[in-house]
């Protein structure tokens, strides 16, 4: 079953998507990675030009991320869908639909942060790998988890509208919590920078919310006039 989402969803318009957004993603990291100064000063400072880079792409490509989810996820509630239901149960069509979703998702977020690494090795002669960079990265997974599974849950074929509007609210959400000291936001969503997090209980929280969110989409799914 898969494969049969596999060879549904990378229509043409699904591979223009996506390369517009892999070379906009490469383009950027070449411009934020080349920092116009000579090879010598890039070297003696190195740190500081490694921790500027990953500061900038980061905050970037966080959006982009939220932003081409929201354009995946839009055409989730397609057509080809719907036959599935006379020949299989609902439970194995939903189970099999979610893992598909999380696992392209998955696979962009590899792909992204791959160019992200690669070019500024290749461009730079300052670029080091750093772990605390990396599990900085992996931090904001959750958040693309959560967003994909509020849009399987709330997008249908007609409201496709609703997706650009979870988008706005995850971005503002986002400053919000970047900026306000105030756990209350994080109960809202739990996004990876909101102060929830500096308690253990917040990791719980995290958990709890993720598992609520896949039953209400399997609940919303199989109980779905189709």
């Amino acid at each position: 079953m898969i494969k049969y989402f596999f060879s549904h969803f990378f229509n043409k318009k699904m591979r223009i998507i996506i390369l517009i957004v892999l070379l906009l993603v490469s383009m950027l990291s070449i411009v934020i990675s080349i920092p116009g100064t000579s090879q010598s000063e890039m070297f003696l400072n190195n740190n500081l030009y490694n921790q500027e880079y990953h500061g900038r792409i980061m905050m970037i490509i966080r959006y982009i991320l939220m932003f081409t989810i929201s354009l995946i996820l839009i055409e989730h509630d397609a057509q080809f869908i719907k036959p599935l239901i006379a020949y299989f149960k609902r439970g194995k069509i939903a189970f099999y639909k979610l893992i598909f979703y999380l696992l392209i998702v998955l696979w962009l977020i590899i792909i992204i942060y791959s160019i992200v690494i690669v070019i500024p090795f290749v461009t730079t002669s300052y670029y080091q790998f750093d772990i605390n960079y990396f599990k900085e990265f992996i931090k904001l997974i959750p958040d693309y988890i959560i967003m994909t599974l509020l849009l399987l849950i709330l997008i249908r074929d007609n409201r496709k509208g609703l997706s650009f509007l979870i988008l706005i609210v995850f971005v503002v959400i986002t400053f919000i919590q970047e900026d306000n000291d105030k756990i209350i936001f994080g109960y809202l969503i739990p996004l990876s920078n909101c102060k929830i997090y500096e308690y253990t209980l917040g990791y719980f929280y995290l958990i709890c919310y993720i598992m609520l969110l896949v039953y209400i989409y399997f609940i919303t799914f199989l109980n779905e006039n189709i």
